[in-house]
């Protein structure tokens, strides 16, 4: 699929930011490939066991919303979620999950 590259700023809630450059494929592409072009949220799952979050469509819309594969033009690394993680504008760091095993978007 086409990929996107965005600057854009993680935040950790143990008080330290960054901003990198993120590429991978926009959210939105994936949820029309989906079948769900207007999606009403989605709920992202990782390996590690128990850890999800959920977005909410303008989270899932935004156009610098990624599935990120890549972080500064390198493939992730396992501390940045390798293979796949969520990268969302203004999103906490502890939301953007790491490790992502599924993506559930959902319809009205």
């Amino acid at each position: 699929m086409e990929q996107h590259t965005a600057r854009l700023p993680l935040s950790c809630v143990e008080g330290w930011s960054t901003v990198q450059d993120w590429t991978g494929v926009r959210l939105r592409d994936l949820a029309a490939l989906a079948g769900v072009p207007e999606p009403v949220s989605a709920v992202v799952r990782s390996v590690e066991d128990g850890a999800q979050s959920a977005l909410n469509p303008g989270q899932v819309l935004d156009p610098d919303s990624l599935l990120a594969l890549r972080v500064n033009g390198a493939d992730l690394s396992p501390d940045h979620g390798f293979p796949a993680r969520i990268i969302v504008p203004a999103l906490p760091g502890v939301k953007c999950t790491k490790w992502v095993r599924a993506i559930e978007f959902r319809s009205a």
